[in-house]
């Protein structure tokens, strides 16, 4: 069992001593400083001794590349002198090519001299001769062109001729379409100023008609075109008038009611057609009411109503142009039998139909 406390003495070869007492418990600690300073020294050691090892081969590695340096070096500048040399021999060689090339154009270009100085003094003599042709056959080429452009003169005479009696003629179809146009919108009640006829007796000055009346003529049809195209005219279907607009008594009830449209008799699947150019503003159906049906919106204040269809064949938001077919004749909704409801209407009311349907049985004539 070790005691509390421990006594060491040191003593040297005279007999003279050093003595220490020691705790048991400081003893663990002292013994760990003591291994911690010999690892310390034992360490270092081997390090120093390391760097030591790696300093002197780093010496030698440095005395080494040196001598591969001064040797790369001497190697690069003998080389380079090499290379000088050579080029100036390249260069040099090159040069006496060089003049001996342009000695040689020298001389080509003294003989091209000389032997065109003597086809030139050969061709003197022929030079008036060929002069002479030439100017002969220029007077012969302008006398040609002068003939051909005496000739188009005429043509071009001729042509504008025929354009102003086409174009005569053209005014003259487009002013009577234009009055036929005004006949059929003053027929119907639109507000248009219809045009005085040609009379037997009537005369004054001729006066030709030129490019503005022309498009005056043409903005004008073309207007009166793109109303017509708007407007409902005719019949969407053929058959038999079974109602008129107006007061009605009620097939239903026998009471007194207002029918806003005409009904039209016919057969089961008819097709009906678009009195009119629009966009379908609506493709639905009402069980008590129009069955399926479709409205048409013309985009001049008009709209046009078809109902009582057996099949609707457009669609809302689809553009239509006159005649083509927007459904078939059918029994659908309120209705005593097949026929169809056809309605006209101006600034959403109901107008009486009847004077659009009448334009159908109109004819014109119109010049050719």
């Amino acid at each position: 069992m070790i005691p509390q406390r421990l006594h060491f003495v040191i003593t040297g070869e005279v007999g003279a001593g050093l003595s220490f007492v020691v705790r048991r418990d400081h003893l663990v600690l002292i013994i760990a400083i003591i291994l911690s300073i010999l690892i310390t020294l034992t360490v270092g050691t081997w390090l120093g001794i390391a760097l030591f090892q790696e300093k002197k081969s780093l010496a030698l590695k440095t005395l080494l590349q040196a001598d591969a340096l001064r040797e790369l070096s001497e190697n690069f500048d003998r080389n380079l002198k090499e290379q000088l040399v050579a080029q100036q021999n390249v260069w040099r060689a090159k040069e006496d090519a060089y003049h001996a090339e342009i000695q040689h154009l020298k001389e080509e270009k003294e003989n091209i001299i000389c032997r065109y100085e003597e086809e030139i003094a050969s061709a003197d003599s022929s030079a008036a001769l060929k002069i002479a042709d030439l100017l002969a056959a220029l007077k012969k080429e302008k006398r040609k062109k002068q003939d051909v452009l005496e000739k188009t003169a005429v043509r071009l005479l001729d042509e504008r001729s025929r354009m102003i009696k086409s174009l005569e003629k053209t005014a003259v179809r487009l002013n009577e379409r234009s009055r036929m146009i005004e006949s059929v919108m003053s027929r119907i009640g639109v507000d248009v100023k219809v045009g005085k006829q040609r009379t037997a007796n009537s005369g004054g000055p001729f006066i030709a008609v030129d490019k503005k009346y022309s498009e005056i003529l043409l903005t004008k049809s073309d207007n009166y075109i793109e109303t017509i195209k708007k407007m409902p005219l005719g019949y969407p279907v053929k058959g038999k008038v079974t109602s008129d607009f107006g007061p009605r008594s009620d097939p239903f009830n026998n009471r007194l009611a207002f029918h806003p449209g005409i009904d039209l008799k016919g057969k089961i699947g008819q097709k009906i057609k678009a009195t009119a150019d629009g966009i379908v503003k609506t493709s639905s159906y009402e069980k008590n009411g129009f069955g399926n049906y479709v409205i048409l919106r013309h985009g001049n204040g008009y709209e046009t109503v078809f109902g009582h269809l057996s099949k609707r064949l457009v669609k809302e938001g689809v553009k239509v142009q006159r005649g083509q077919v927007l459904g078939l004749l059918g029994n659908t909704g309120r209705s005593t039998g097949p026929h169809l409801h056809y309605e006209v209407r101006y600034n959403k009311e109901p107008i009486n139909p009847n004077k659009y349907l009448s334009v159908a049985k109109l004819s014109f004539t119109v010049p050719e």
